[in-house]
């Protein structure tokens, strides 16, 4: 019974802020009140209860009365990731209180455990509530509609979820052959009514190729809602061909929660200020006015894992113009994904990895990723589209990639019939097993 009565006062709480976020989220003064106001008291606990905190600022002649606005972040070192694995019980308070912890995927190839407290999840919660609002998900009568990550993923029943909204949420997977996952899949998708399809962004594309080979039912749901993976031009219309709905997408991480949202009416992505400070930084400096850069974060409500100026290795730029919802929360313009693995040449050079996935971009192709061996050759592979122009393709591909890495590197391709998930879910896209020389 107290177990039951603890639920109802979590939820209960979770619509209180959930009705606050949205009063202040056109507020601006307010927002930034409230921003340093949580800062000030984080840093205050991260001084007196955390030790690698504690060292960090006596270290740099830091007081904790120096930082009482977002702008005077500056003075304190950016924290990576290697940083926080290697010193991870020094980021524990004293104290440790009730945590959920989780693993980021190590996409960036270094995976960290992360520990989330109630209050960081409650307000999270909150946030969440908040967006969905705005993208036309129904605090009541919506059910939510999830694919799975990956084909040994097991199947999740039915239930219902209070904490973001009273939904009943349905699983099914996307990957799997099985006669008895397709039929239960068919089955739940042909019952559903009035339904959003949130999950990561592959688990969500997988579905959408279902749906388009004719193995699923066509369903046209309220919303879509992408996460996890970086939405690329090519995913989006796909999905919104598919789903016939405007896709939006959430900028989130293990480390912060979600950082930013998309409206319906844009493409910018607001930020979630009143639970996280986002900073730009290019070269060690605040990125000037429209300069991409990378993402350092500050998430204030997390108390049992504080992070101060977190760089999880994602670039982004942010906005210059208004949203044309009238949203006042700051906005991102452009979220450019993982730094990522990048080609190396053996003369040295280093070819972002970013760079090389935008050669991939033709109508068919439906899924790729390109792996560099040990040797240093390029290995592509891919998913072709029923009835295209395999050879040709493959032209394509070696005037686009000679073009740029010239004869340094041999290109060989590989045409396959899938390629699996990470156990995250999350697909890698440039994977490099080469040891280039010092």
């Amino acid at each position: 019974m107290a177990a039951c009565f603890e639920k109802i006062n979590l939820t209960l709480t979770t619509y209180y802020k959930a009705w606050h976020f949205i009063k202040r989220q056109n507020r601006p003064e307010r927002i930034v009140k409230v921003q340093n106001s949580k800062l000030r008291k984080l840093v205050k606990h991260c001084y007196e209860n955390i030790k690698y905190y504690r060292e960090l600022f006596e270290e740099h002649r830091i007081r904790p009365d120096y930082i009482k606005t977002a702008a005077d972040l500056t003075k304190v070192p950016v924290l990576t990731k290697e940083q926080l694995r290697n010193r991870f019980w020094d980021f524990l308070p004293r104290e440790l209180p009730s945590c959920r912890v989780s693993r980021t995927s190590g996409s960036t190839g270094i995976p960290v455990c992360i520990l989330s407290d109630v209050n960081s999840r409650l307000n999270n919660s909150a946030a969440v509530i908040r967006y969905r609002r705005q993208l036309g998900i129904d605090f009541l009568g919506t059910s939510i509609l999830t694919p799975q990550k990956n084909q040994q993923e097991h199947r999740k029943n039915p239930h219902w979820t209070f904490l973001q909204g009273l939904h009943k949420t349905y699983y099914i997977n996307p990957y799997t052959n099985l006669d008895a996952e397709v039929d239960y899949s068919i089955n739940i998708l042909s019952k559903l009514k009035k339904t959003a399809i949130i999950g990561i962004t592959p688990a969500i594309k997988a579905l959408a190729w279902r749906i388009r080979d004719g193995i699923l039912p066509v369903i046209e749901p309220c919303a879509v809602v992408t996460t996890g993976e970086f939405l690329s031009g090519q995913v989006r219309e796909l999905l919104e061909n598919t789903f016939k709905v405007k896709v939006t997408d959430i900028y989130a991480c293990n480390e912060a929660g979600d950082i930013a949202w998309q409206c319906r009416e844009g493409q910018l992505y607001h930020i979630n200020a009143d639970n996280c400070i986002v900073e730009i930084v290019k070269d060690g400096e605040t990125a000037k006015e429209g300069q991409t850069g990378e993402v350092v974060m500050t998430n204030l409500n997390r108390y049992s894992m504080p992070f101060i100026r977190y760089k999880n290795g994602d670039l982004a730029r942010f906005a210059t113009d208004k949203c044309p919802c009238g949203c006042s929360l700051p906005a991102l313009s452009q979220i450019a994904g993982r730094t990522g693995e990048d080609i190396y040449l053996p003369d040295c050079r280093i070819i972002p990895w970013n760079q090389l996935k935008g050669f991939m971009n033709l109508p068919d192709i439906r899924q790729f990723q390109l792996v560099q061996n040990k040797d240093s050759s390029l290995t592509v592979k891919f998913i072709p589209e029923e009835k295209s122009n395999i050879e040709q393709t493959k032209n394509i591909l070696i005037s686009r990639f000679e073009g740029l890495l010239g004869d340094s590197v041999n290109i060989n391709f590989s045409i396959v019939e899938r390629i699996d998930p990470a156990p995250s879910g999350k697909s890698k896209l440039v994977i490099c097993h080469y040891d280039p020389p010092n």
